[in-house]
C-alpha cells in the first residue's frame, strides 16, 4: 500500500543470480551451458581471439612445414590397374620423427592454451576484463601443472577405452573439468582429477548431454573449413590456413563451455557465488 492509501507497483523481481554477478549462481541445462558461454564468447571475442591465435599461429605452422615441407617424403609415380597414380613415400624413421614432433607441438599447444583461454574464460565468467598478457603469464606458470594433469586424464581413457570402450567414455565424462579445478582451484596432479569425479558424481548424464553437444559443434566446424581449404586448392598452406581459423573459433567457445560447466557443477553441489569464484580467481593468480 502506498502513502496515499491506495495499492502501488509492485516493485521489480530481482535480477536472477548469474556468473557474473556475486550472489549465488544458479545451477543451468545443457541449453543454458550454452546460452552463457555464447554470451561470453561475442562479448569477449577479440580478446579471446587473441589468445588463441598468439599460440597457434605461429606453433600450427611450424607443424605444418615440418609435415609438409620438411619432412614430407618423396613422390613417385606408379602404375595400378593401368593407372598412373602419384604416392607419396617417406622411410619409417622420417615417419615416426615427424610423427613426435607433431604430437609435441600439438601437446604444448593444448597445455598453453587450456591454462590460459580457461583462465581468461573463467574471468569472463564473473564479468571481470579479461587480460592477454596476464593470462599467459598465468599459463606459462601452470604449464607443466597441465601437461601433467592431461597426460594422466589421457592415460586413464586410453586404457579404460581398451577396456571394451564404454571404461573410457566413462572416465572421460567424471574427468571433464579437470583442468578447470587446476586453473581456478590451483590443484594439482590427481588432486585436480580427484576434484573433477567428486564435481561429476551425481550429474553424470548433465555433463554427457554438455559433451556431446560440444563434440558436435567441434566436428561440424572442423569438417566446414576443412571442405573450404580443400576445395580452395591442393596447396598445404591452405589446408593449415583454415585449420587454424577453425581453432581459433572454436578453442574459445569449447573453453568457455567446459568452465561454465564446472561453475554449473559447483553451484549444484556447493551454492558458489560469484563472490567466491572471483576471490578464487585472484588469490590463485
Amino acid at each position: 500500500m502506498d502513502d496515499s492509501g491506495g495499492f502501488g507497483a509492485a516493485p521489480p523481481p530481482p535480477p536472477p543470480p548469474s556468473a557474473g554477478g556475486g550472489g549465488q549462481i544458479a545451477p543451468k541445462g545443457v541449453g543454458d551451458v550454452y546460452t552463457t558461454a555464447w554470451e561470453l564468447y561475442k562479448t569477449n571475442a577479440s580478446k579471446l581471439f587473441t589468445i588463441v591465435a598468439i599460440v597457434v599461429v605461429p606453433l600450427s605452422l611450424l607443424s605444418a612445414l615440418l609435415t609438409y615441407v620438411v619432412l614430407a617424403g618423396s613422390k613417385e609415380t606408379t602404375v595400378i590397374l593401368g593407372e598412373e597414380v602419384t604416392v607419396t613415400t617417406r622411410s619409417f624413421g622420417l615417419t615416426l620423427l615427424g610423427s613426435l614432433l607433431a604430437a609435441a607441438i600439438a601437446i604444448i599447444i593444448s597445455a598453453l592454451l587450456q591454462a590460459a583461454i580457461i583462465r581468461g574464460a573463467a574471468l569472463a565468467s564473473v564479468g571481470d576484463p579479461l587480460d592477454v598478457e596476464a593470462s599467459y603469464r598465468y599459463g606459462f606458470r601452470r604449464f607443466g601443472s597441465v601437461i601433467l594433469v592431461s597426460l594422466l586424464v589421457g592415460l586413464a581413457v586410453g586404457i579404460g577405452l581398451i577396456l571394451l570402450i564404454i571404461p573410457g567414455l566413462i572416465l572421460l565424462v567424471m574427468f571433464a573439468v579437470a583442468i578447470p579445478a587446476l586453473v581456478v582451484e590451483d590443484r594439482r596432479g590427481t588432486d585436480a582429477m580427484s576434484r573433477s569425479w567428486n564435481l561429476v558424481k551425481g550429474h553424470f548424464w548433465h555433463v554427457v548431454g554438455v559433451i556431446v553437444v560440444g563434440w558436435l559443434i567441434s566436428v561440424v566446424v572442423g569438417l566446414v573449413f576443412g571442405a573450404i581449404g580443400a576445395a580452395i586448392g591442393d596447396l598445404w598452406v591452405l589446408r593449415w590456413i583454415f585449420d587454424v581459423i577453425a581453432q581459433i573459433l572454436i578453442a574459445p567457445f569449447i573453453a568457455l563451455v567446459t568452465v561454465v560447466l564446472y561453475i554449473d557443477l559447483r553451484a549444484r553441489s556447493e551454492a558458489l557465488t560469484g563472490d567466491a569464484l572471483r576471490t578464487e580467481l585472484a588469490s590463485n593468480a
